[in-house]
């Protein structure tokens, strides 16, 4: 049998856990935004030092990735080879296809 105690028991974590999460998200979010500039300065600084980050993408995926119609062949691979989520391996292959169009 459920009391009018157990009730407000059940509100008071439930409030809880509404808050702990909300305060994991702004975290999560200030995290990302922080994330976001330190990519954005280590880009200056490399491209002011004139450092080229070696590509990721295997001759494999290169080769695919040169053929329009196996654009999302070459993403899948990528994702396999490096673990990578679908958003990484999508900016990856059309950063690749960008600099490669001439």
């Amino acid at each position: 049998m459920v009391t009018i105690m157990d009730g407000g028991v059940y509100v008071f974590f439930l409030a809880t856990t509404l808050i702990i999460l909300f305060s994991l998200e702004t975290s999560i979010k200030r995290l990302e935004r922080r994330m976001k500039r330190i990519d954005y300065a280590l880009s200056l600084i490399l491209n002011r030092m004139e450092i080229e980050i070696p590509s990721q993408l295997s001759e494999r995926v290169k080769q695919i990735a040169l053929d329009p119609s196996r654009k999302i062949e070459a993403i899948k691979i990528y994702r396999e080879e490096n673990r990578s989520s679908l958003l990484e391996a999508k900016e990856a292959i059309e950063n690749f296809i960008e600099r490669n169009q001439n």
